[in-house]
């Protein structure tokens, strides 16, 4: 599963999951103005609407967030040092404004769907051709192989494989280099707000699967 290289149960891996999904929900589907920090007599304006990241930067904060071995609070904490937040601020934080940071950087409303084209340097990429987007059965076993690369770069490596150069044929659009290059164009040219969507579908899906085997689990279905 693309979420669980480095977890050792059903369990711990639903853990997870639960948590990167509060994640992509409170942060990467904001939709309200740029967030103004004031403390200790500093004001700061921090960058937290998807738009106003690229998906490079989406892709660290994700790699953040998906750390094994830290808290939560540390999690922020490495976000906002990560979207440059000022140490004068940072360190002077007490616990209530930090809360009060915190809850306020989570304000959030979902985004809205999935787009189905997006053109980068003239050309043009489709995720979806009819009504609705769906995960193709090639396509998550491709996202399931990017998620071993462990490179800090997921969410661009999703939509390199989710999203299809129309000039090309399905056998290129497979191939890794093909992939890696449109990635690496992608994280210059795209934004969270395009991404945060796939990524949300992402782990939805992955939950129900994880849900469904727990409950084989506990029926004493052997699942594979």
């Amino acid at each position: 599963s693309p979420f669980s290289a480095n977890s050792g149960s059903i369990e711990s891996v639903y853990s997870g999951i639960i948590n990167l999904y509060s994640f992509i929900l409170y942060f990467c589907c904001k939709t309200t103005d740029m967030l103004k920090i004031n403390c200790s007599e500093e004001v700061f304006e921090l960058r937290n609407t998807p738009d106003e990241l690229t998906l490079n930067e989406f892709d660290q904060i994700f790699s953040i967030v998906n750390r094994a071995g830290s808290d939560n609070v540390t999690k922020y904490f490495d976000v906002f040092e990560f979207l440059k937040v000022p140490d004068v601020i940072l360190d002077n934080l007490s616990q209530k404004e930090f809360i009060e940071m915190v809850e306020s950087f989570n304000d959030y409303e979902l985004s809205k769907d999935v787009a189905s084209e997006v053109v980068v340097n003239g050309r043009t990429y489709k995720s979806f051709e009819l009504d609705e987007f769906e995960f193709k059965a090639r396509d998550i076993s491709l996202i399931e192989q990017a998620q071993l690369k462990e490179d800090g770069h997921f969410p661009s490596w999703v939509m390199a494989i989710l999203f299809k150069d129309v000039e090309l044929t399905n056998t290129e659009h497979r191939d890794w280099n093909h992939i890696k290059h449109k990635a690496e164009q992608f994280r210059k040219h795209l934004t969270a707000g395009e991404a945060a969507p796939f990524m949300v579908r992402l782990v939805r899906r992955q939950m129900s699967e994880l849900d469904h085997a727990t409950k084989n689990v506990d029926n004493g279905v052997q699942t594979t």
